[in-house]
């Protein structure tokens, strides 16, 4: 019987590139698809996935700084030999395995793949979860097979035909726990997600918060790794009523669908991914959009979700732990808004058959 060839998966850098693309790497496991993930030698992604005992090909790839500065100059530069160097990489890994297609889900890294997969005349999917498309995907949409989207086609000014919405692929361990029974618990819980890396601004003005949190809910705080020196401090300062409601992790691996399920309401970034991750357990989400997110696409993708009343965001910029603790409290004592905007953004998302949709395109 003639082996199939594998498929190959790319992206990386943050929680975002990598998270869907695990989801779409289970569900071919499931049907006995071979498949290779691609991302940055020394990347978070080739971390996780060598954890997962999965395939990993590590490939150069250049980022480019979009500022201005002389360091930024020599850097491009540099990146580009590195691009350059990837991208052989990349036309040396589909000749070698001979695969067909190629699905990507953009940040940098993915660029020498799908420039590598067009030249080669290889199936190209990409994947953009949120409302901006980011620039690896704005490129590659004119040279993919078919483009899947996070947000409705029509928040996409370069949307063709092969455009298709499909929401968020969702990893399996999150879509079993959404379906089981939630966890009874004594009073609320708010979890705080400040993404992969962490958030520094969102984890500050939660500990000024937490008095005034803490006498009403428990609270479960993700601070990143970088973080944890300062949240050790801060947890030393806390009273030992306050200690027994407040709990911080640097990073969650297996725990976090358990929080998802016992959340009443999430603090987080207005990433895509994790913003369908919270709609597949149908959980309120106070969004404090990313500033600095390249094109700004947090924010947009915040004011979208809050149009639709699938959640309510606050603007980083002059932002204070007492408005913040007065938003989080108002939330979480109106149950009828948490289970409106919790229901809603699963309906905004429909992530629970994403990967579904991807990969019937194989067919």
């Amino acid at each position: 019987m003639k082996k199939k060839k594998p498929i190959i998966l790319v992206g990386g850098g943050t929680g975002g590139h990598i998270t869907p693309l695990v989801a779409i790497g289970e569900e071919l496991i499931t049907r006995k698809q071979e498949f290779i993930f691609v991302g940055e030698q020394g990347g978070r992604e080739e971390q996780i996935i060598e954890e997962l005992k999965w395939r990993f090909r590590g490939i150069k790839s250049g980022k480019w700084r979009r500022y201005w500065s002389w360091q930024a100059i020599w850097q491009n530069i540099a990146g580009l030999g590195s691009f350059c160097l990837g991208f052989g990489q990349s036309i040396k890994i589909l000749l070698r395995t001979g695969a067909p297609t190629v699905i990507s889900k953009g940040g940098y890294v993915a660029l020498p793949m799908v420039l590598a997969a067009a030249l080669l005349r290889r199936r190209l999917l990409i994947h953009e979860s949120d409302a901006v498309m980011g620039l690896t995907n704005r490129l590659s949409a004119r040279l993919a097979t078919k483009v899947f989207t996070g947000f409705p086609v029509k928040y996409y000014p370069q949307a063709s035909a092969k455009f298709e919405f499909v929401g968020v692929p969702i990893r399996t361990s999150l879509l079993k726990t959404a379906t089981a029974s939630k966890p009874t618990k004594a009073r609320p819980l708010v979890l705080i997600i400040g993404g992969s890396q962490g958030s520094q601004a969102i984890n500050r003005l939660i500990w000024e918060a937490l008095p005034d949190i803490l006498l009403q809910s428990d609270v479960v705080h993700i601070v990143g790794e970088t973080n944890e020196i300062e949240a050790k401090e801060r947890f030393a300062n806390l009273t030992d009523k306050q200690k027994n409601h407040y709990k911080f992790f640097g990073y969650t691996k297996r725990e976090l669908p358990y929080y998802f399920a016992m959340a009443d309401l999430i603090i987080c970034r207005a990433s895509a991914t994790v913003l369908a991750e919270a709609g597949v357990f149908s959980r309120a989400a106070l969004l404090i959009p990313l500033p600095s997110s390249a094109s700004n696409h947090q924010l947009v993708n915040a004011k979208l979700l809050n149009e639709s009343k699938a959640a309510f965001y606050l603007e980083q910029k002059g932002l204070t732990a007492s408005q913040l603790a007065q938003k989080i409290i108002q939330l979480v004592e109106d149950r009828s808004r948490r289970e409106t905007m919790g229901n809603a953004l699963r309906e905004y998302f429909h992530s629970e058959e994403a990967v579904d949709k991807i990969l019937k395109e194989l067919a």
